[in-house]
């Protein structure tokens, strides 16, 4: 595509140069992904800067939505990598900008998408900040996308939604101190094993066991008692053995760590 750009130039081809640059920008993202390449997910976003250049909102609202999603989807990527709150700032305005022409009426996948896109971005930037309104933000956007992405259409991104909605309210309920998120937490991770199956994804499943587990030991601590952080236990060991079928041992030492503190806190009752 580098070399397309010498032969499609802007001035002569303005719409070949413009899906180069848009072709370019998403090859660039899943390389900066691949590796987690700062520089590259940089050139990624660049691009479809560029694009925006022939695909203005007047003549093009739809290709100009399109290059703002896939825009706010590369700096949410760069966030990830570089850990700077700014790229997800910057992240939550593409989509914004892209929901202003996709609708849920007239682009129902692309506004649902963009939406979790929203809502997952806003989860990152949460961390940052520790702000309750954004969390809070985060999961209406996901909610709003489900209405959208349901489990026969979508589901994958169904499950990552459902995922991304339990988290947000452990954390929300970690925040502001209190258990009346779990209930919500739990049926959100539930849901999200009817597609990340131990025998179809175990790595996913083993993450969602560990998510499991931290919603029991949440419950316990708020006075749910000994049987709760029994479950706790059975779903981190669960969690491990994920892990192991998948061949992703990283999490395991800190899953062991978790099992440990929850059977002294059990002692201690």
């Amino acid at each position: 595509y580098d070399d397309a750009l010498t032969v499609f130039t802007r001035q002569r081809f303005p719409m070949d140069w413009a899906s180069a640059q848009n072709n370019l920008g998403s090859i660039y993202q899943t390389l900066g992904q691949r590796t987690r390449d700062a520089a590259k997910l940089e050139q990624s976003a660049a691009a479809f800067q560029a694009a925006r250049q022939v695909y203005v909102r007047r003549k093009f609202p739809q290709d100009w939505a399109m290059s703002y999603y896939n825009l706010g989807n590369t700096l949410q990527l760069l966030g990830g990598v570089t850990d700077k709150p700014e790229h997800y700032n910057e992240a939550v305005d593409a989509y914004g900008n892209a929901l202003r022409e996709y609708k849920r009426e007239t682009n129902p996948r692309q506004w649902a998408l963009a939406q979790a896109g929203l809502g997952s971005t806003l989860h990152w930037l949460s961390m940052s900040n520790a702000d309750p309104k954004i969390l809070r933000d985060s999961i209406a956007a996901r909610r709003a996308a489900l209405e959208v992405l349901t489990i026969e259409t979508a589901p994958v991104d169904w499950a990552n939604a459902q995922n991304g909605i339990g988290m947000s309210l452990l954390n929300l309920g970690n925040l502001e101190r209190t258990g009346k998120y779990l209930d919500e937490a739990e049926a959100a991770f539930t849901a999200t094993v009817k597609v990340f199956t131990r025998e179809s994804q175990p790595l996913q499943w083993a993450f969602e066991q560990n998510n499991l587990g931290d919603i029991h030991w949440n419950r316990a601590t708020y006075g749910g008692g000994k049987p709760e952080y029994l479950r706790a236990i059975e779903f981190f060991e669960n969690a491990k053995q994920g892990f192991t079928e998948a061949g992703y041992t990283i999490p395991i030492p800190l899953t062991d760590q978790k099992i440990d503190l929850v059977k002294k806190q059990i002692a201690k009752k």
